[in-house]
């Protein structure tokens, strides 16, 4: 038998190679043959753009660019088919964090994503603008803090119109900057919640103290019960203004609302009782409106009305280098729902002025006879409607002498003092001083109900000659006029002077649901002289409620939280 030869079997090997071979011409898949780009960088030459390069991949046709917003999650294409080595991302949101990657692409090939890079867009310099003289209408913008340098006038029938957000400083360089809104102008500030208007310091914070700057002073076109002209505001001479002669008790001076002003206030008269306080109004009329608004760190006093009848509501007043809430001239505003919290004696800067060694939570005169112009029994009385307030003093051992009163009623002043909540004041809860005050108490002209007094030096002044606030407990259960602990009405420590900072979470002053606050109100105002003076009030009534204080025990949620600061420094 005869085999095939060695070269057939070669020439057939050779054959099945060739068909091989062929078979692996006809495959069209190309390779992956680029690699992932190294080298990449990522900046951000602007606020809102990220210039992304990297380095020349050999091969390469094209680039894609991936990008993602913020530390984590997916990222997602936003360039593709790029032959440049460099990729300007634009339109993005400033003090932002960005991710990104690059693939090379050659054909329909990609490669590997490269590392990735991240970068944090810039925010806008901050925007600054010195306000200095006496400016027309104009507007202040959030996005720019402005600096009150000198007394700074509004006026000429001129509107101040302030952006929710708004940070106002005054200058610390130039004694006693402030804001004056003057007779026939208007400031219309109006913040929210979330973005209050703030005045405060120029200095950082930790750093400020009170009379850093001048404060707030409104001037407007209401009464007075002083007969003197001219009258002159609190200031130095040539700055003072002229506030006598008002004539529209419903003049309208503009609108606060969450609003706080901080670390005000400035002794002008060089220790000789003329001090510019956090907020003073002067003859503002009822057309204007003072709603959630805080005075914090104040030198002098928080609040200081002189005549006219501005309501108010919802004011908070923290640390004051004197009084919290202070009327005179024949005052005859309304305000419901008030809170002053004295922990401390606050040090002011040095060389502004100096704190009182007895602060109070109300101080109330009719018209001081010590004055040019004023007698005890010059008409209108003051004769304000404060109800629902919490006043809460530092409590004893906090200042040298141990005095500081919850409420001072004296010099003729009426009024109507409902449903509050007085305690931890060193010296007396209330004090009414003098016999012009005690015959209005007597009239019905001064009428003090609902009120809890708690853990004061005092609650009820002893009788005593020209004294007349031991008639609150004489009459105490025809008032609803009572006493407590201040443990048994708050339902949990109050803040102390070694409580730094107060922080909002610490801070409750809310009664407990269950404490006599909740039930001791005067939850009706008819058959008493107050109901013929509650009306109109914010576009409807001051409220007669079953409860005392300034927060509702049973609310939700405390009104003061939220926009309110609580600092000392």
């Amino acid at each position: 038998m005869r085999f095939p030869s060695r070269r057939l079997f070669t020439l057939a090997a050779a054959a099945l190679m060739m068909g091989s071979l062929g078979a692996c011409e006809d495959d069209t898949t190309e390779p992956i043959v680029v690699g992932a780009p190294t080298g990449l960088t990522a900046t951000s030459p602007t606020t809102t753009t990220v210039q992304v390069k990297w380095s020349l991949v050999s091969g390469a046709t094209a680039y894609e660019v991936d990008r993602a917003e913020g530390a984590g999650g997916a990222m997602a294409n936003v360039t593709s088919n790029l032959t440049a080595t460099v990729y300007d991302d634009s339109g993005l949101k400033t003090g932002t964090l960005y991710r990104y990657v690059v693939r090379a692409v050659q054909g329909s090939n990609k490669s590997a994503n490269s590392t990735e890079v991240s970068v944090t867009t810039g925010t806008p310099a901050a925007k600054v603008a010195v306000v200095t003289g006496v400016p027309l209408s104009r507007t202040f913008f959030a996005d720019t803090t402005y600096v009150l340098q000198g007394y700074v006038k509004v006026s000429n029938g001129s509107t101040l119109t302030i952006q929710p957000g708004t940070k106002i400083v005054g200058d610390t360089l130039v004694a006693g900057s402030s804001l004056w809104i003057l007779r026939g102008s208007k400031i219309m500030a109006e913040g929210t919640v979330t973005a209050p208007i703030v005045f405060t310091s120029q200095r950082s914070a930790g750093n400020r103290l009170p009379g850093d700057w001048g404060g707030l002073i409104i001037i407007g076109n209401a009464p007075i019960n002083r007969t003197a002209n001219p009258i002159f505001t609190e200031g130095p001479t040539g700055a003072a203004e002229n506030y006598a002669g008002g004539n529209n008790f419903n003049d309208n001076s503009g609108s606060l609302k969450y609003v706080r002003v901080e670390f005000a206030g400035y002794d002008v008269s060089n220790g000789a009782g003329q001090e510019l306080n956090t907020i003073s109004m002067y003859g503002v009329g009822r057309g204007t409106t003072l709603d959630y608004v805080q005075s914090m760190a104040g030198l002098d006093d928080s609040f200081e009305f002189w005549g006219g009848g501005v309501d108010v509501g919802h004011l908070v007043s923290f640390e004051s280098g004197d009084d919290h809430f202070d009327w005179t001239e024949g005052y005859q505003g309304r305000g419901q729902f008030l809170i002053a919290l004295q922990t401390s004696v606050i040090s002011p800067k040095a060389g502004t002025g100096s704190v009182s060694t007895d602060p109070r939570g109300f101080e109330g005169d009719g018209c001081d006879s010590a004055v040019a112009g004023c007698t005890f029994a010059n008409a209108p009385f003051s004769q304000p409607v404060w109800a629902n307030y919490t006043l809460i003093g530092p409590g004893a051992g906090v200042f040298t002498p141990t005095d500081g009163n919850g409420a001072v009623l004296r010099r003729g002043t009426g009024g109507y003092l409902v449903n509050g909540i007085i305690a931890r004041w060193p010296g007396v809860g209330v004090s009414i001083r003098d016999t012009d005050t005690g015959t209005l108490l007597a009239a019905d002209s001064l009428m003090i109900r609902g009120l809890i007094l708690a853990d004061n030096g005092s609650n009820f002044e002893a009788a005593a000659a020209g004294r007349f606030g031991d008639q609150l407990q004489t009459n105490g259960a025809a008032w609803k006029v009572s006493t407590a602990t201040a443990a048994a009405v708050f339902p949990g420590a109050l803040p102390t002077r070694t409580t730094d900072p107060v922080t909002p979470a610490a801070l409750n002053l809310q009664p407990a649901a269950s404490s006599p606050a909740a039930t001791a109100g005067l939850n009706t105002f008819t058959g008493t002289k107050i109901a013929g003076r509650t009306a109109s009030y914010f576009g409807g009534t001051v409220t007669a409620t079953a409860y005392v204080g300034a927060v509702d025990p049973a609310a939700a949620a405390r009104w003061y939280e939220g926009w309110t600061s609580w600092l000392r420094k």
